[in-house]
This record gives structure tokens, C-alpha cells and sequence, in this order.
């Protein structure tokens, strides 16, 4: 098939990762993806490592109304230039100008509305019912909040609602013991238990929660070291480093705010992975790296996080903005070592069996099937299964 990926996303975010991770593996499954990223920042960076065909001067979230206009025409020339069998719109205003170029166009492509980064209701306004209901062929959510806001707010039928989650790559780590050296590099001590939140700098993430929670927790395990991951994004570990001295906590955590190669490496050798957002989640990427890393995670009941954690099974399930939950939580966890290995084995077990990118691609290729082929019979077309592709035109890409 021949595919339009709209995403006007920023790059460092696990909608983005999505996005491209979907792309890309859709693409090595021999399908034409065009790619319409930002066209400055970190996605189109990461669409051209991935080896994707971008479109680098189109730049949809632009509101003035001259330049919806100009974008708009856009749309509908690569519209017809490229034809598409399906856009996958990831963002908002993708989608919006989609829809309505879709709606002035003779070929109409498929499109689907994809949610995997932003927790947002849908809006029940009349222009989102008709894009919604109307203009859109198929809505794909990350996780089952979604998809139920889609049927209790817009009347979204079943048979055009889909949940398909992020997955996980299971060559990317092969289990095997760690080098404890991948920590002491990090400036991180090896004789201790280690719990570690993997997160971009950002007040929806949870720090200061966990801030708070660490008193109570080193009450019952004073040994314990916390791991702070991430890069900066509304906070900066500059001002983390300043709570950790009004906190007097400066030796008991350690944050790191660069890329770390051996990722898998430093998380199998945590004691406990914790998730401490009080909103977003919406595919939590950090949740499914903690369990291929086979450590148990503490998480608060957010985004797409119910969809995957068990409690008692995978680790603990608390609710979101809490300090004594999330601390209770992870001390009941460092009170039984035995009882973290069998909940990390579980956790790997789990994503290796039933949330691998390769599963995820298959529900890919499934929903655009059906969707592609139900759509052009609807209209009286041909179906895309039965006809080919047409060769592709000459276009404007990076």
C-alpha cells in the first residue's frame, strides 16, 4: 500500500517514537510510506535515520489563514501526486486540514485518525463530530481510555474504533546479566537496591511526586538509591539538583540527563522501575522497557498504563498524584527481593509473548486492509487489494 504518515509531532516524545517505529516497520514489510514530519527539530531527524521519504518544507501546524490555505493546497496536490490508499494523521491539525482536503478531493483517500501521544478528550464541537464521524474512516487509539472517550463522546462505532499499542523489540536486549560497571559509570553504587524513573523532564511526569514519596520510602529501606533518567524538557536537572539539596537528598539520588547506549543494560540491574505521571502515558514507552528489562514497575493509573500492568503481577498499580500510595508501593516492593525477580520474569515473559513491534505490525497491516478495502467498496471503487499501486510522481521531499 501506499501510505501518507502526517505527524507535526515533537521529536523526543513517545508519540513520535510511535509514529516512526510504525512507519519504518511498515515500510521493511515493502509498503510506500511518505513521511510528513516537522520540518525543523527532532522528528525529521529521526524519519530520515529511520530511512523513511520525508516531506521537509510543509509545515502543518502553521494557523495563520494564508498559510492553511497554501498547506491545504498542498494536501490536496500531494494528494494526487502521490495517491495514497490511507494518511494516518497523528496530530490534531493534521488531521483537521486531512479531512478537509480529503473532502474536496475527487480521490478520496482512506483516513485514519491516530492517537498515540496526546491524553486529550475528544472534543464534542459539531466541526469534531463531522471530522470525526464524517471525514474519518478509522480511529486507531494506543490504549482502551481512548477508545472508550471516542464511543461515550462522539458515538464512534466498533467496527471503526481500534486500540493498537506501542510494542517492544525483543533483539534490543538478550537477557543476560549485566556488567554492574554500565551503573558505576553512571556514578550510580552497586550495594544497594536502585529504583529508577526513566522520563523526560516534565512536570506531567511525576518528579515532584516522587520527590515527596522518597522520605517515606527511606523510613523503611534507608539504603535504597533512586535513578533519575531523562533529558530536559519544561524542567532541567539543573533545578532537579537544587530539590535534591533542599531535600537533603544529594547522595541519595543520581541523574543522568544524556543518552545512555546501554540502556537495558542499566535498567536489569534496578531493583524497581517507577512510573509517577499524573497525566499523559498515553503509550508508555518507559513501562514496556522496565518489563523487557525484567524488573518490576511501580505505575500510577494513567494513560495506557492499565491496559498493561497486572497488579500484584507485574508490580504495583497506584493512583496517579499520590506520594504515600506511590511510596507504600515501592516499599513493599524492596521488602521482598524474591518476590521482585518473579514479578520481573513475569513482566519480561509478558511483552515478549504479547507486545512485540513485529504483533503490532501485523495488527497495522490488518486494520489497513480492512479499512482500505471496506472504504473504496463503500464508495464504488476498487479495492486496493485487488488493483496495484500506481507509479509513484515526482515530488518535493527531503
Amino acid at each position: 500500500m501506499k501510505l501518507i504518515f502526517s505527524a507535526t509531532l515533537d521529536g523526543r516524545n513517545a508519540g513520535t517514537w510511535y509514529a516512526i517505529n510504525t512507519a519504518s516497520r511498515l515500510q521493511a514489510r515493502g509498503h510506500e510510506i511518505l513521511f510528513i514530519p516537522r520540518p525543523h527539530g527532532h522528528t525529521i531527524t529521526m524519519a530520515r535515520e529511520a530511512g523513511l521519504r520525508v516531506i521537509d518544507d510543509l509545515d502543518l501546524e502553521q494557523k495563520s489563514p494564508s498559510r492553511m490555505y497554501r498547506n491545504l493546497r498542498r494536501l490536496l496536490a500531494l494528494n494526487r501526486e502521490f495517491q495514497p490508499d490511507a494518511v494516518l494523521a497523528h496530530w490534531g491539525e493534521d488531521h483537521s486540514l486531512w479531512g478537509i482536503a480529503k473532502s474536496l478531493s475527487r480521490r478520496k483517500p482512506v483516513l485514519i485518525r491516530v492517537r498515540s501521544l496526546d491524553p486529550k478528550l475528544p472534543s464534542r464541537h459539531p466541526l469534531s463530530r463531522w471530522l470525526h464521524r464524517r471525514a474519518t474512516d478509522m480511529i486507531v487509539t494506543s490504549n482502551e481510555r481512548l477508545a472508550s472517550a471516542y464511543r461515550t463522546r462522539l458515538r464512534i462505532p466498533t467496527e471503526k474504533l481500534k486500540i493498537i499499542s506501542a510494542g517492544i523489540e525483543p533483539g534490543a536486549w538478550d537477557g543476560k546479566p549485566a556488567d554492574p560497571k554500565h551503573l558505576t559509570g553512571l556514578g550510580v553504587p552497586t550495594d544497594c537496591p536502585i529504583v529508577v524513573l526513566l522520563a523526560r523532564f516534565s512536570p506531567v511526569k511525576g518528579h515532584r511526586v516522587l520527590l515527596s514519596a522518597i522520605p517515606h520510602i527511606r523510613r523503611r529501606h534507608p539504603n535504597v538509591h533512586f535513578l533519575w533518567l531523562g533529558y530536559s524538557s519544561e524542567y532541567d536537572a539543573g533545578m532537579f539538583r537544587r530539590w535534591f539539596v533542599e531535600g537533603n537528598l544529594t547522595k541519595q539520588i543520581t541523574i543522568v540527563d544524556t543518552m545512555i547506549p546501554d540502556l537495558f543494560a542499566v535498567l536489569s540491574q534496578c531493583a524497581i522501575g517507577v512510573v509517577a505521571s499524573i497525566g499523559s502515558e498515553s503509550v508508555s514507552r518507559s513501562l514496556l522497557e522496565y518489563m523487557q528489562s525484567g524488573i518490576p514497575v511501580v505505575a500510577t493509573d494513567v494513560g495506557g498504563v492499565f491496559d498493561v500492568m497486572r497488579q500484584g503481577e507485574f508490580g504495583r498499580l497506584v493512583p496517579p498524584d499520590n506520594a504515600k500510595a506511590l511510596a507504600d508501593g515501592i516499599s513493599d516492593l524492596l521488602d521482598s527481593a524474591d518476590a521482585r525477580r518473579e514479578m520481573g520474569r513475569r513482566a519480561r515473559e509478558y511483552v515478549l509473548n504479547y507486545a512485540t513491534w513485529g504483533q503490532r505490525v501485523d495488527d497495522w497491516e490488518n486494520v489497513l486492509e480492512q479499512t482500505v478495502y471496506r472504504t473504496r467498496k463503500e464508495l464504488g471503487q476498487s479495492a486496493t487489494k485487488d488493483q496495484p499501486s500506481p507509479k509513484p510522481t515526482p515530488m518535493k521531499v527531503g
